[in-house]
């Protein structure tokens, strides 16, 4: 895995430790999702919920890292309050799907950008092409991924989605 752990410090003195997610972090995930508007949720996992899905949760206690990387971005309270994953897809070895949300007390300070980076880095490492599906009205993202390197087509079958892909 790319470099395990760092120190981020906002402009207004905010620091946050980066840093792999790791099983016993359910718990303080949970209540990070909680923390999460209607919208942040449906932005990121496409649906409405108030509690986190079974699948995320099945993820973190089953998360395999050789076949999955996750990055948060811990508060000094010991909160998670950004969270980017890739997970290899079962079918094709060399390609892997990303997420990301950052909470909006955090947002708008680069945040999203370098747990991006981050991704991208360890996806370089292990030789995969990231791809994901953001909601097209999601423009933040959609410029976050464009700037990054990423192209976005219309997700077949799908015409509110865009198919994000990195090569």
């Amino acid at each position: 895995m790319v470099a395990e752990t760092q120190i981020v410090r906002l402009d207004d003195g905010r620091e946050f430790l980066l840093r792999p997610l790791q099983s016993g972090d359910l718990d303080a995930l949970r209540r990070a999702f909680r923390r999460l508007t209607p919208e942040e949720v449906e932005l990121r996992f496409l649906h409405q919920s108030r509690e986190l899905p079974a699948f995320i949760e099945n993820e973190v206690r089953e998360l395999d890292p050789v076949r999955d990387a996750a990055f948060v971005l811990e508060a000094v309270d010991g909160e998670i309050r950004a969270v980017a994953d890739l997970h290899v897809d079962a079918s094709d070895p060399t390609q892997a799907e990303f997420g990301l949300v950052v909470g909006q007390a955090i947002a708008g300070h680069g945040l999203g950008r370098l747990l991006m980076q981050r991704l991208l880095m360890e996806a370089r490492h292990r030789g995969l092409a990231l791809h994901g599906s953001v909601r097209r009205d999601n423009a933040r993202m959609l410029d976050l991924c464009r700037s990054l390197g990423g192209t976005a087509t219309v997700e077949p079958g799908e015409p509110g989605l865009m198919a994000v892909r990195f090569a």
